[in-house]
């Protein structure tokens, strides 16, 4: 049997060593609990816990999958849901990975979305007490440029003049940019953390992450509870990547980075100065 990555078990072994002691000194039970996210019956779905996070760390310990990202780009987020959690988690893509997030977030809510229906049916088989959604996605990587070039002429995927003129995300299909026809669920909750490492976008007919990225601002924006949005986006080493998290996620929020991967804490625009409230910043309206 092939020896297990030193990279996937130092993963796990930075996981266990900064979430067991917090999480025993404050047993799960006591642990703040949120709205549940009401799950289809016979999804399989489980709250994530110790047991959870046992079963992650046995799985990346015995096997020679290696996780989608880096120890330190894992390190990144975790040192967020550590802080945060329990937390609401949306994760764009199921991955080798899957497992841990959900363990990472111990009395949170922690959903996937994941446009492969092949991917989508080998990770629930191999994980299906994983809280996951097939969806679509209706942009190719080879219009980025087109929508980044034009999407400022369109009302609906721009921030009005007043503070409270947001863009839609949900039913708004005018916005070829908007995610606008993803389950109830991810309109009916605001999300604390999202992850954004999907869809693919290395070939010109793959989704790419345009329209993920612009949903995940407009959420972000329209926030009304307590705290900022943290979003963490894998691949910044890919221009459409890299482009639209500079003209969405925008760079003054930008709180981190590790490898790939690039840490946004983005205020709602309630809490935003004058500068940012309304209608953006000039050239960049989201910012």
């Amino acid at each position: 049997m092939k020896p297990p990555s030193r990279l996937i078990i130092a993963a796990l072994v930075v996981a266990t060593s900064l979430l067991v002691p917090s999480l025993l000194r404050s047993p799960l039970p006591l642990l703040p609990c949120l709205p549940a996210v009401t799950a289809p019956s016979g999804t399989g779905y489980q709250p994530s816990g110790l047991a959870a996070l046992a079963d992650a760390t046995v799985y990346y310990a015995t096997t020679p999958t290696v996780p989608q990202q880096t120890h330190d780009e894992i390190s990144l987020a975790l040192a967020v849901l550590r802080r945060r959690a329990p937390v609401r988690l949306l994760v764009f893509g199921l991955g080798h990975d899957s497992p841990l997030w959900h363990a990472l977030n111990p009395g949170g809510d922690t959903v996937f979305l994941e446009e492969d229906p092949e991917w989508h049916r080998a990770v629930c088989s191999a994980s299906p007490f994983l809280r996951s959604h097939l969806v679509s996605y209706h942009t190719r990587l080879d219009q980025a440029d087109l929508l980044f070039d034009t999407y400022r002429r369109l009302p609906s995927c721009v921030p009005g003049a007043e503070a409270d003129d947001e863009p839609a995300v949900r039913g708004n299909d005018a916005c070829p940019l908007a995610l606008h026809d993803l389950p109830p669920e991810v309109y009916e909750h605001e999300w604390d953390v999202l992850m954004l490492d999907a869809p693919k976008g290395y070939f010109a007919a793959a989704p790419g992450r345009m329209a993920a990225i612009w949903t995940a601002a407009a959420m972000a924006r329209a926030r009304r509870g307590e705290g900022d949005t943290d979003v963490f986006l894998h691949d910044v080493d890919r221009k459409v990547e890299k482009m639209y998290a500079e003209e969405f996620l925008c760079d003054r929020f930008r709180v981190g980075g590790a490898g790939r991967l690039w840490h946004f804490s983005i205020p709602p625009v309630s809490r935003r100065d004058n500068r940012t409230a309304a209608g953006g910043g000039g050239e960049r309206p989201f910012c």
